[in-house]
């Protein structure tokens, strides 16, 4: 008889590139999940009172281990999948596809129209995304929209085909797509990109066959899955921990002993910029997990983050 899964939260707002990734993962293996709707901006009371600092979204959570990145989630969710003979299939150059996708984000930032940015926004945003505070934000949508362009040409001419919808002529979508679709498809599909010049389905055949090989997100979402902040509160607490332990690799370059008082920041913000405290309970090879006082742990991939004892100076960029 097959294990279920844990129980699974994403604590994100639909209208994030980065939820979209991850519920796209989520829709592709047909897993159930709950959605414990954020606001827009911070601050995100929910997640505060759960002792969760980090300020980006997506946060998922897999019975109480918690994610605030999806290179962590997926790996897990993938794992955990592949034990029951699920999962969707890998490719050698994963990880490859995933730098992509992530390029694909800030080449398309300058391409949102000037209006979308509102001073809530651009304040809010500032530190993660100086784009946006730039004073001629307003000016650099063209040269947005012909630099994706050129970038969509690359998907177009190279890894898509004929065969099938997906990489490499696939006809279902596999890890790679996960990892390389997620911001186009929002463009497109979210924001309508789709009837600029250039980016259409007669230009892009491929693309758009490509993007809508994953349901759309809005038609996607069906009202039973919103969890309310009491009731998504109350599970993750009273859960059990989702993933084994990992322990604490003390040989690793980071000099860090198990439970060690730390802080982790993400290595592209300003310094200081919503740090997230906790005790070290994990450090492998590709992933540190930081354990709150209420019993969450959170995971964090080395790649991106920064982690240093709490009162210390930063071990380096890991």
């Amino acid at each position: 008889m097959a294990l279920s899964l844990p129980n699974i939260i994403a604590w994100d707002y639909q209208f994030a590139p980065n939820a979209q990734k991850a519920r796209n993962y989520l829709y592709a293996t047909q897993t159930p999940f709950k959605i414990c709707e954020q606001p827009f901006v911070i601050p995100r009371p929910i997640l505060q009172n759960l002792g969760i600092t980090y300020r980006r979204v997506p946060v998922l959570s897999i019975g109480k281990d918690v994610f605030p990145d999806n290179t962590t989630f997926i790996d897990a969710l993938q794992g955990l999948l592949e034990e029951q003979g699920k999962g969707l299939k890998r490719g050698a150059f994963d990880r490859a596809f995933e730098q992509w996708g992530y390029r694909s984000f800030w080449i398309a930032l300058p391409c949102l129209p000037a209006e979308f940015i509102t001073p809530q926004l651009a304040k809010d945003r500032e530190e993660l995304f100086p784009v946006f505070a730039r004073g001629d934000f307003g000016t650099l949508q063209n040269n947005g929209r012909t630099e994706l362009r050129a970038f969509l040409e690359g998907a177009e001419k190279d890894f898509l085909n004929d065969d099938g919808p997906c990489i490499g002529g696939a006809k279902e979508p596999a890890l790679a797509d996960i990892h390389a679709v997620w911001m186009i498809k929002w463009w497109i599909q979210t924001i309508g990109l789709s009837e600029d010049v250039g980016h259409g389905r007669k230009e892009l055949p491929r693309v758009h066959r490509w993007i809508e090989s994953l349901p759309k997100q809005a038609e996607a979402q069906k009202d039973d899955m919103l969890f309310s902040a009491e009731d998504a509160t109350k599970q993750i607490l009273g859960d059990k921990y989702g993933l084994p332990d990992i322990g604490v690799d003390t040989s690793d370059v980071l000099g860090l002993q198990a439970n060690d008082a730390v802080v982790v920041e993400a290595g592209d913000a300003k310094p200081g910029n919503c740090p997230q405290h906790g005790k070290l309970v994990g450090l492998n090879k590709v992933k540190f997990v930081i354990e709150l006082d209420n019993g969450l742990r959170v995971h964090f991939p080395k790649v991106g983050y920064f982690i240093k004892k709490a009162g210390g100076q930063s071990n380096g960029h890991s």
